[in-house]
């Protein structure tokens, strides 16, 4: 039987919509020398139909009768394959044509784990480089590359993704199974795999990871991923990578957004007390329904939150310090509103004042006015005697004159009568003598 170059193992689940066109980026690869294994991990809805439309002598296609899980169901692809090189592809997710022959090209015989930068896709397969996860991304790359190539992993899940490994069957053997867990099996797995040789980072884009409501990362359950996130930092740390020191390793680790600082103590600290390694990896998944952790932190009267990641208590830190940053310039800026509105009220208070005084002012000349109102009535009610007596005099004298001018009519009436005359006659030739 052939034994092709390389195999390339895709486990599905609920991606009808999506798994078709993964098996055909993986179909469409420069280097044809493959054979594709699909599990079906037991799918509610159509995967399994959309898989048997794919037609390709390369394909070999299972189904699970129930669902076992991404960990399980990778392990038996990876178990079943033949080629000399093994690669993953999740079911959403999708190759770029040359992946393939450009990682084999670049690992060559070495023994170690290889991946390359990738990009983001949405739903409906358009580039999404603005979501969260691309930015989170972006810096994750960032901050490995301020570190040396052992401290990659341990800064993040640089890889992001099993969809993102490539590697030689003998590496699979040496570092052995996906461990059962649901989040950080893959991280997991990186790390041990990067334990002799750190891995080989390809900076190329040859990798679309799909987000999407329904990836698996998505979900909300926060103590899982801070339990399995403790684990894989627990065994990180019991072993050794090789060409990392210990301040560099430190670094690596507070780069990490997945650090969780007393949750890792608390497990470093339980690895050396427990008679078996792999009784750590019970801790990863509650007891009856209840959390390890929360559990402890109740026990001590602690607020659980103390086992969030240090990239949260920072933030947290720094949030804190910014709302304190911001009370103490809003209490400035009332303090300075104080000032100004005491201002304002003595000025206002002034205001009363002068107000108040012009108010006296005003009653003070109005009590004059009122003074002067009455006097002038009174002058005026003296005027209307004065004209009154002015008239009732108008009138005497009226009287006056038309009783001399009577009496001066008379006058002269007398004066020409015959007798009065002859009077006058008589007088003047008296007068005459």
């Amino acid at each position: 039987m052939h034994t092709p170059a390389i195999s390339v193992v895709v486990p599905a689940f609920n991606h009808e919509a999506y798994v078709v066109e993964a098996l055909e980026s993986v179909l469409a690869q420069s280097l044809g020398d493959l054979e594709l294994i699909v599990i079906d991990d037991a799918s509610r809805d159509g995967t399994w139909d959309a898989i048997h439309s794919v037609r390709d002598p390369r394909i070999r296609a299972l189904r699970h009768a129930g669902n076992q899980g991404a960990h399980q169901t990778l392990n038996e692809g990876l178990t079943l394959a033949r080629g000399r090189y093994l690669a993953i592809l999740n079911s959403d997710d999708r190759y770029h044509p040359e992946r393939l022959a450009r990682l084999v090209h670049a690992l060559g015989d070495a023994p170690r784990l290889a991946f390359s930068d990738i990009g983001f896709m949405d739903g409906k397969g358009l580039p999404a480089p603005q979501h969260e996860r691309a930015h989170d991304y972006a810096e994750a790359c960032r901050r490995a590359g301020q570190l040396p190539p052992a401290g990659w992993l341990l800064s993040s899940n640089l890889a992001i993704s099993t969809s993102n490994f490539l590697f030689p069957r003998s590496l699979f053997e040496r570092v052995g199974s996906f461990a059962n867990l649901r989040y950080t099996h893959d991280w997991d797995w990186a790390l041990r795999a990067s334990v002799q040789l750190p891995p080989m980072w390809l900076r190329e884009t040859l990798l679309e990871y799909r987000v999407h409501p329904a990836n698996t990362l998505a979900e909300d359950d926060v103590w899982r991923h801070v339990h399995e996130n403790a684990y894989i930092q627990t065994l990180a740390l019991g072993g050794s990578l090789e060409g990392l020191d210990a301040r560099q390793a430190c670094t690596a680790l507070l780069h990490n957004a997945s650090l969780h600082p007393a949750a890792t103590l608390a497990f470093l600290v339980a690895a050396r007390r427990l008679p078996q390694p792999e009784a750590l990896q019970a801790f990863t998944r509650p007891d009856g329904g209840q959390w390890l952790l929360p559990g402890m932190a109740r026990d001590c009267g602690l607020d659980p939150r103390i086992f969030l990641s240090a990239r949260t208590l920072s933030n947290q830190q720094q949030a804190l310090e910014a709302q304190a940053a911001l009370i103490e310039e809003r209490w400035d800026t009332i303090q300075r509103m104080s000032e100004t509105i005491a201002q304002r009220d003595a000025s206002i208070a002034a205001q009363a004042r002068l107000i108040e005084e012009r108010a006296d002012t005003i009653a003070h000349m109005g009590q004059e006015i009122a003074h002067r109102d009455e006097a002038i009535a009174a002058q005026a009610r003296l005027l209307e005697e004065r004209y009154a007596a002015m008239t009732a005099m108008e009138q005497a004298i009226e009287s006056r004159d038309s009783l001399i001018g009577e009496r001066d009519k008379e006058i002269t009436h007398l004066r020409h009568t015959p007798w009065n005359r002859l009077r006058g006659l008589v007088a003047r030739i008296v007068d005459g003598r």
